[in-house]
């Protein structure tokens, strides 16, 4: 028996964490990120972890919210008595990419602030609520199925009374809707085009909802990746704090 044990321990993979019970928060560890490919490394770090805990037999007790991981594996006795693949679950695929989510902004503007103006928009989509949908009425065009996505994301009685603007996310698929005369915290119009000045990557929130550790690796990985292309697009880190890294384009803050 001894002998048996010895040889699973050494064919077994190293386990990045201690004992059969494991809890943390994936909230503050990019807290001391300087910039957008230091935030990047360190969510493929944590992306690599989770997948050497998988390896090593780990598996989510619940789903990961907020952050949370609560993981678990079977006991030392278990461990010595069993075959490492006996203890480790297979590959699992990547899940499904959410549907793409749209960012409603109509902000109260403070005497002197910047607003958007539809007509200094040249550029930009614009889009009327029409009955029971939304119906362009000039800019580049929109694709119909994107304008029923929109409808169906915000079919909401006050959009009937304003002209909204449509600001496309600078990296992945995403769209702001910035009503007429809203103010410009997140947005800017430049050469007619309205585009975001401002992002916000939630690092927090990045895993919700995975049922595995290699579902939870997935997403940290596909953050990273977001992070890069923030970068390439010109994004900067102006501030990593309670989960959520702040991204600003143009020099703005």
């Amino acid at each position: 028996m001894y002998v048996t044990t010895e040889q699973h321990d050494a064919a077994r993979p190293p386990s990045p964490w201690r004992g059969s019970e494991f809890a943390t928060r994936h909230r503050w560890q990019l807290d001391l990120a300087a910039n957008l490919p230091e935030a990047a490394a360190s969510l493929r770090q944590l992306a690599a972890e989770l997948v050497a805990a998988h390896t090593a037999g780990w598996w989510l007790v619940e789903p990961m919210m907020n952050g949370h991981l609560l993981a678990a594996r079977a006991s030392r006795r278990q461990r010595a008595r069993s075959a490492p693949e006996t203890l480790i679950s297979p590959a699992e695929p990547k899940p499904v990419a959410p549907q793409w989510r749209l960012r409603v902004v109509h902000q109260r503007a403070l005497p002197g602030e910047e607003v958007f103006d539809s007509l200094a928009a040249t550029g930009t989509p614009l889009l009327d609520w029409a009955a029971d949908r939304f119906e362009q009425v000039s800019g580049p065009s929109i694709a119909l199925p994107v304008l029923a996505e929109m409808t169906r994301q915000v079919a909401l009685p006050e959009l009937t009374a304003r002209r909204w603007g449509v600001s496309p996310s600078r990296t992945r698929v995403g769209f702001d809707l910035v009503a007429e005369g809203s103010a410009l915290h997140l947005h800017a119009v430049e050469n007619g085009v309205l585009v975001r000045s401002a992002e916000a990557l939630s690092f927090q929130h990045a895993a919700d909802g995975a049922t595995s550790l290699l579902h939870a690796a997935t997403a940290y990985e596909e953050l990273a990746d977001e992070a890069d292309e923030m970068a390439a697009a010109g994004g900067r880190l102006t501030s990593s704090e309670d989960g959520f890294l702040q991204v600003s384009y143009d020099g703005t803050a």
